[in-house]
């Protein structure tokens, strides 16, 4: 990390806090501009939004451009978006706008990563309600390797993550087939697949038959008895 600087956040980007268009004025909502709020950051690319504003509340609301990176500041602190368009957003999100001597993803990735999410939570545990505001958010670490090295970290990060979700596609996999093995397993159990070698070395094994008269011995014999302290108890009441 001999090349790498650590810097403020707003000195090297621009920082904008979004707004809500009045929705006493429905002309402001429509199809045009995707509306983000934090439910639809997810640490993905947000692209999409339940909420879509028209050309009239586009004019209104805060508009960024493509590659801007989305940080919730108040409530749930921390989930994180990148838009591949452009969107618009409410005044719960501060946005990082995109500087083209930075990578992109690398910023993605470095706000969600414990360095930065540490930072936030500092800051927002200063105040009675969970927020950070843009003037605090702009005085955030952040740590600025070279171009090269920030692509380089962004293709390791993936690199990994790719691993990860194909570790964890394998797991599920592995946890579908084991339901199935043991379903395979009890079903062999219970048709005497399972002890077939076993019973094959037995020399005086009792057969199911002998088995069952044995447990129907054993319940006339518990039956009797309880009928003998039955009668026993009646004498004892003079019947």
């Amino acid at each position: 990390m001999d090349k790498w600087t650590e810097i403020k956040i707003g000195d090297v980007f621009e920082i904008v806090t979004g707004n809500t268009p009045s929705k006493k004025e429905p002309n402001n909502y429509g199809n045009v501009v995707p509306f983000i709020k934090p439910p639809e950051l997810e640490n993905t690319i947000v692209n999409d939004a339940p909420e879509y504003l028209s050309y009239e509340g586009a004019k209104k609301g805060r508009i960024l451009p493509e590659n801007s990176v989305l940080v919730t500041c108040i409530g749930n602190l921390g989930k994180v978006g990148m838009n591949k368009r452009k969107v618009s957003f409410n005044q719960q999100i501060n946005a990082i706008k995109p500087n083209k001597h930075i990578f992109s993803m690398f910023t993605f990735y470095q706000t969600q990563s414990p360095y930065f999410k540490l930072q936030l939570e500092k800051l927002a545990s200063a105040t009675t309600v969970t927020i950070v505001n843009k003037g605090k958010f702009e005085g955030i670490k952040y740590r600025l390797p070279p171009l090269p090295e920030q692509r380089a970290i962004v293709a390791k990060i993936e690199q990994l993550f790719s691993d990860l979700d194909n570790g964890i596609a394998n797991l599920k996999k592995a946890q579908e087939q084991l339901k199935i093995y043991r379903q395979a397993v009890l079903k062999k159990a219970f048709v005497g697949e399972l002890t077939r070698k076993w019973r094959a070395e037995q020399t005086d094994l009792p057969s199911a038959e002998e088995l069952l008269l044995q447990i129907k011995e054993e319940r006339e014999k518990q039956y009797q008895k309880q009928l003998d302290e039955w009668k026993k108890s009646c004498k004892k009441l003079g019947r």
